[in-house]
């Protein structure tokens, strides 16, 4: 017989597992997606908490007896879930930020001042095609699968109720925007040497032909030739982004250990 006294005294318990899924949901690439309905995410994040939880509750601590007690609790689990998640997301930042500073140097992403949509987010296609094909790299690798494997050792390292903020917190978060930057700069480097010579013999160009109105030439020169370096150094961001995604599934079973 299904014992509803048992299952009273383990909700908070589970309420706590479903806050740290929860988070998890809200921040991580593509499950906390905005065009994914809020309807699925919460069933993925309550189904999960189903999973988890006998494991969960094994390494569960003391609750609180007053509710009053048990929000703190609520805030950190649920921060904890956020910090996981976004670890994920600056990875794929880091890809999108490199797809920015390559549209910028082929002359694209221009798109993006003249936009008549202030009140939206505009992306240009350079930058769109990066962030999808991150997207696509994070799956092939099975990066949605760390997310539960990462969880899964959450419990253990950090059992339910015991989630402590420490220094070393924001050290890590630290360098998770140093990391944006820094990938972003490898992954793209090869291109805008490309671009950075591409500008110099035009404007050598533009000095030994003074007739020739290069800003209108070299327009359509630089897309051009923007266009075909990008193909031709795609397969040299791979060992970039695969850094980065080994930097990522090391964060999400070691994170929760910092903290």
């Amino acid at each position: 017989m299904f014992d509803l006294t048992a299952l009273a005294l383990n909700l908070p318990v589970f309420l706590l597992v479903l806050c740290r899924a929860g988070g998890i949901m809200i921040t991580a690439p593509i499950l906390g997606s905005s065009s994914l309905p809020p309807q699925i995410r919460v069933a993925l994040a309550a189904l999960l908490s189903l999973v988890m939880y006998p494991f969960a509750a094994q390494y569960a601590g003391a609750m609180p007896a007053s509710a009053l007690g048990f929000v703190p609790l609520v805030l950190k689990e649920l921060g904890l879930g956020l910090v996981m998640g976004f670890a994920a997301g600056m990875v794929i930042a880091s890809v999108r930020a490199a797809g920015g500073l390559v549209a910028q140097q082929i002359g694209l992403g221009m798109g993006e001042l003249a936009s008549p949509e202030e009140e939206e987010e505009e992306r240009d296609e350079v930058t769109l095609f990066f962030e999808i094909l991150a997207l696509l790299l994070f799956l092939a690798v099975d990066g949605h699968h760390w997310f539960i494997e990462g969880l899964a050792i959450s419990w253990r390292e950090v059992p339910v109720g015991h989630v402590a903020l420490r220094p070393e917190l924001m050290h890590s978060m630290s360098n998770q925007f140093c990391n944006v930057t820094v990938y972003a700069l490898r992954a793209a480097a090869p291109l805008i040497a490309i671009m950075f010579l591409t500008d110099v013999v035009l404007a050598l160009t533009s000095k030994a032909v003074p007739q020739m109105n290069i800003l209108t030439v070299g327009y359509p020169v630089k897309v051009f030739i923007g266009l075909v370096s990008m193909a031709l150094t795609l397969p040299m961001m791979w060992p970039v982004i695969r850094e980065a995604f080994h930097t990522l599934h090391f964060q999400l079973t070691h994170f929760s250990r910092i903290l």
